[in-house]
């Protein structure tokens, strides 16, 4: 057995490390899609064929493990959760023999043989039926039938036991990939996951309607992703007028790093629960929010600063009234507005004061922040630059001066009522935190 296993791995493996795919023709390259996927289900029958006699035996406590599931998952490379559940079918499927034969034969795939053995063993009766949707339709289609046949065998009390169970394990785990994307997976009862939905679709048809008429088309999923942050991140508080920071973002960075404004091999610049990210981002990530900065070296925390970002509330009363849209000149967007430090940006200083803040909606700020759009002109007069210099707006002609210089010239507490009347309510600038440690970041 161990000199066949060897050979075939090899040949394998050999087949691949010399597979040319670019010399191939498409209906080749077709063939050997379907040639690859049979190996595939093959494997993972034979792989969760002999996990489930691991767990038999117990020889997975050898190595010290609690669980076969524990064990499969680090033998193999997958998640807990994905182990555990191929055991389940794999013991499922040996009650069943019909769809057992067909995932022997290679017929059904991990997620297929999860779904038919799950509803197989509620309503033994149903299998034919279930394989024979597995071969000829779609796997949300065999989901879904499989679900049928689950909710029909599951009585009242059967159904309530299952919530609970549902409820006592639901949990929500967050990592970051390598690219810096934030992934989220959550666990919930159907009822819980039936509200959030509808949340969503209600917050996500509204960010759509104001995408529209900024001129932004985007997936649904998209949209669905801006709803889940503008509904978890708006302020809860009563009062329509207060203002207040949203969370309390975590920052560990190197003292080297935050002087230099970039890191370099073996320094830290990191947000927790989030991962690594570059010392820019880093501020930027803070949001309308509080930062905590620990600026640490290899052998010690120097400090712990508040880098408060959040418009008080005199302040964020008076831009709402000012701002009452998105500024971008035809946007009318209304919700979810965001905060934008328009002339000087945050990272690099910006005062938290009026004119200094405009409110942009989530696309444009995007636009802004991260694709070389800009934001010139004045309440009433907005302009919106383009990354070819392009500019539209009703303070698009004559040329716009130069964008003023930092704070130091920026309008203060008891200059002249510029902005439709209001007062300009402002915060003083408080010293770069950069200044203070001795160092700027390198231009």
């Amino acid at each position: 057995m161990c000199e066949e296993r060897n050979a075939l791995e090899a040949a394998l493996s050999l087949m691949v490390h010399d597979l040319d795919p670019s010399s191939l023709r498409g209906s080749d390259a077709k063939l050997l899609v379907g040639f690859f996927s049979r190996l595939e289900r093959l494997a993972v029958a034979g792989k969760a064929l002999c996990a489930l006699r691991v767990c038999e035996t117990g020889v997975f406590e050898q190595e010290g493990h609690r669980h076969a599931g524990e064990w499969l998952a680090a033998e193999s490379g997958e998640s807990l959760g994905g182990a555990v559940s191929l055991l389940e079918a794999a013991e499922n499927l040996s009650k069943l023999p019909e769809a057992q034969e067909a995932f022997r034969s290679g017929e059904l795939s991990a997620s297929q043989a999860k779904e038919v053995a799950g509803a197989g063993i509620m309503d033994p009766s149903a299998t034919k039926e279930l394989l024979d949707t597995a071969r000829s339709e779609g796997f949300e289609d065999l989901r879904r039938r499989c679900n049928q046949v689950k909710a029909a065998k599951i009585s009242k009390e059967d159904q309530d036991a299952q919530t609970r169970r549902v409820h006592a394990a639901r949990r929500l785990r967050t990592w970051t990939e390598q690219d810096g994307t934030f992934r989220l997976d959550a666990r919930l009862t159907s009822h819980a996951g039936a509200r959030l939905l509808a949340g969503l679709k209600t917050e996500a048809h509204k960010t759509f309607e104001d995408a529209r008429r900024s001129g932004a088309r985007e997936s649904s999923e998209a949209y669905l992703a801006d709803a889940l942050v503008a509904l978890v991140t708006r302020p809860s508080d009563g009062d329509p007028g207060a203002h207040h920071p949203n969370a309390l973002v975590h920052i560990r960075v190197d003292m080297t790093a935050l002087r230099r404004g970039n890191t370099t091999p073996g320094e830290i610049c990191e947000i927790e629960g989030v991962g690594p990210v570059s010392v820019a981002t880093a501020r930027e990530l803070v949001g309308d929010s509080i930062a905590k900065l620990l600026i640490t070296s290899a052998t010690d925390v120097h400090a712990i600063c508040n880098l408060g970002r959040s418009v008080p509330s005199k302040l964020h009363s008076a831009l709402l009234e000012r701002d009452r849209c998105c500024v971008v000149p035809g946007c009318s967007a209304t919700r979810n507005l965001e905060i934008d430090h328009r002339l000087v940006p945050f990272a690099e200083g910006g005062p938290t004061e009026l004119a200094n803040l405009a409110r942009l909606c989530h696309h444009h700020h995007f636009l802004k922040t991260h694709d070389g759009y800009s934001l010139q002109g004045e309440p009433g007069a907005w302009v919106w630059v383009h990354p070819d210099g392009s500019r539209h707006g009703p303070g698009a002609s004559p040329p716009l001066d130069p964008v003023p210089p930092p704070s130091s010239d920026l309008p203060r507490a008891g200059d002249s009522a510029a902005d439709a009347g209001l007062e300009q309510v402002v915060i003083a600038k408080q010293p770069s935190l950069l200044d203070e440690l001795g160092g700027a970041p390198a231009a």
